[in-house]
């Protein structure tokens, strides 16, 4: 059947605002260019073959290539302007693209041969006529001049500039032979024929690679240029509704035209049309993304339709592995709803899931190192507790404490789907674990306490008050990493690497300004506990962890100012589930970036 069915190729409410036969520029500036330019170079062809000049044969050379490179940049137009068809559903727009990409390699050649026979004639000097040379340089100047000008009203169309560029490359050419037949007038130095066609070679050299380069990642499908790629993804993540985004693809189809085509994971498909709204107004007003195409994930829906559900689940899930992608979960509190990021490594199909859970100012990157080494046994999900890395601020800052930590965590464990999980909390995230874990029917099978414990010594809640919520703005992102590793020393002894790894995620730019991932207030209901609270809070934590049943390894720095040896003890004698061990040479924390406290991890969860 070879009848068209315009409908498929139709835009209708909520498409793309363009049309796929792309609005070219002016065929009639190139049509006009392309008769000036073919004209006049048979009157300079036969000039530089009398008068014996380079410069001119150069520039008569130029015209030349220019007049096919006109015919070509307007063929393409022509092309380009044919309606879409079965066979070329985006239309023909890529044909400026496929011109420009040749137009600049005839260009490149040119140059090439100019200059060799430029560095030939230093060797052999030939005779030019000066007074020739002089005159159909200066009629080939004005000539260039106006067809320059005729074709820089199109600034649009890449294919229009790099015919501009043969142009241009013709009117320096020009300049350059009518001075070469001034000075060869007024002197009779014949080297400056050849000196300024290398000169006038390598002026548009530049120019013509810097079209081929965009030629060329356009017809390869690259992503536009003026388009953040890691920007768009981030965006997307942020709109409401959104819990994750993958096979991501941007790329222009016709020049000057993006698009945009994804997977997004949402909660409910009946929200999908408001979220698509914000997606599109988001990306055309950030990004200026108009034709977008996205696939709506509802998370943990089954397709009615789809037969032996729980063989074709196993299989695809199988064939998934995540690599530290990150996805987020919807949480409530008593001011309404955020979000929660986590990030992920190994195959969600992976019965075993391992949760890790970071410090007070920390993130979930922070278990990079430890997550890949044990991603082939667990399924690792490091979440940014609210207000840190990449999950939402809280309104009301008082909220930042453990009862809300524990809500988020059990929110994002139903959204996991799993029963059972294992637990690695470093300071903060092993007491977001201990009460968790005191909870009845409570999901957590064991638990590595990474140097915390019911009792914080005053020592470190000093410490701690001294920076957390306090300024951090470097205008230099290496001192600003210097400062957080100074912080930091009490992890342990890292190399440069292993700090970058550890304390990169921590900084980011704002505004020009290098500063830390979290939520300054996070430091307000840290700042707010009395002598009182914080005894009743030590009753409390230690009420909870006596509740706990599961097997513990409390794992202690040997020079920690927070955890204290008695604490350790104290906590092994009531409750009899618990063991411990001291790394030394280590404050507070123990980072599990090195190979053997790595191991000490695989050791327990094995």
């Amino acid at each position: 059947m070879n009848a068209v069915d315009h409908s498929l190729h139709a835009h209708k409410k909520g498409d793309a605002k363009h049309s796929h036969s792309k609005e070219v520029s002016n065929q009639n500036l190139l049509l006009i260019a392309l008769v000036l330019t073919l004209g006049f170079s048979g009157v300079e062809g036969a000039a530089a073959y009398f008068a014996n000049s380079l410069a001119l044969i150069s520039d008569a050379g130029h015209m030349v290539t220019d007049a096919a490179a006109l015919g070509l940049a307007l063929l393409a137009q022509i092309i380009s302007r044919r309606p879409p068809s079965p066979k070329h559903s985006f239309g023909f727009g890529r044909a400026e693209a496929l011109a420009a990409f040749v137009n600049s390699i005839v260009m490149l050649a040119l140059v090439v041969w100019i200059m060799v026979e430029a560095i030939s004639r230093f060797y052999d000097p030939h005779k030019v006529d000066g007074l020739t040379v002089t005159v159909v340089a200066a009629i080939g100047l004005v000539m260039n001049i106006v067809v320059a000008w005729v074709l820089s009203r199109d600034k649009r169309s890449v294919n229009t500039r790099a015919a501009l560029v043969h142009v241009m490359g013709d009117l320096l050419g020009s300049v350059a032979a009518l001075i070469a037949g001034v000075v060869i007038q007024l002197t009779g130095w014949m080297p400056i024929d050849a000196i300024l066609s290398i000169l006038v070679s390598l002026l548009i050299l530049k120019s013509t690679i810097s079209i081929l380069h965009e030629s060329y990642h356009f017809l390869m499908e690259g992503v536009p240029l003026h388009i953040d790629y890691l920007a768009v993804g981030n965006d997307l993540k942020k709109v409401p509704g959104v819990l994750a985004v993958h096979d991501l693809h941007v790329w222009e189809m016709t020049p000057s035209f993006p698009a945009l085509i994804g997977h997004i994971e949402i909660e409910r498909i009946n929200e999908w049309p408001e979220i698509m709204d914000r997606i599109n107004v988001m990306l055309l007003d950030k990004h200026g993304i108009d034709h977008v195409t996205l696939q709506p994930e509802v998370v943990g829906e089954v397709d009615e339709h789809t037969h032996d559900e729980h063989l074709n689940d196993k299989v695809n899930a199988s064939t998934v592995r995540h690599e530290g992608d990150t996805f987020y979960v919807n949480c409530s509190s008593p001011d309404g709803s955020h979000r929660m990021a986590y990030h992920v490594w190994g195959s969600p199909s992976n019965p075993k899931v391992l949760v890790c859970v970071h410090g007070l100012t920390r993130r979930g990157s922070d278990f990079k190192t430890l997550a890949e080494a044990m991603s082939k046994e667990y399924y690792v999900v490091c979440p940014d507790v609210v207000g840190r890395g990449d999950s939402d601020r809280l309104k009301n800052p008082m909220l930042y404490a453990v009862p809300q930590y524990v809500a988020d965590m059990a929110c994002l464990i139903k959204q996991l789907g799993v029963t059972q999980v294992d637990w690695f909390g470093t300071s903060m995230g092993g007491l977001i674990g201990m009460v968790y874990a005191s909870i009845p029917n409570n999901p957590i099978r064991r638990m590595l306490i990474n140097d915390v414990g019911p009792r914080i010594e005053p020592e470190a809640i000093k410490r701690l008050g001294s920076y957390v919520g306090q300024p951090f703005a470097f205008s230099n992102r290496a001192d600003a990493l210097e400062r957080l590793n100074v912080i930091c020393s009490s992890f342990g002894t890292h190399t440069p690497e292993e700090w970058e790894i550890y304390n990169g995620p921590m900084l980011v730019q704002k505004d020009g300004v290098w500063g830390m991932h979290y939520d300054p207030d996070i430091a307000v209901p840290f700042a707010s506990v009395n002598p009182i609270m914080a005894k009743a809070g030590e009753m409390a934590m230690w009420h909870a962890f006596k509740q706990i049943h599961i097997p513990m390894l409390i794992v202690r720095g040997g020079d920690s100012d927070l955890l204290s040896a008695k604490t350790v003890e104290e906590m092994c004698k009531v409750n009899p589930h618990v063991r411990s061990i001291e790394i030394p040479g280590v404050g507070h924390a123990p980072a599990f970036v090195k190979a053997e406290q790595i191991a000490l991890a695989k050791e327990f969860f094995s």
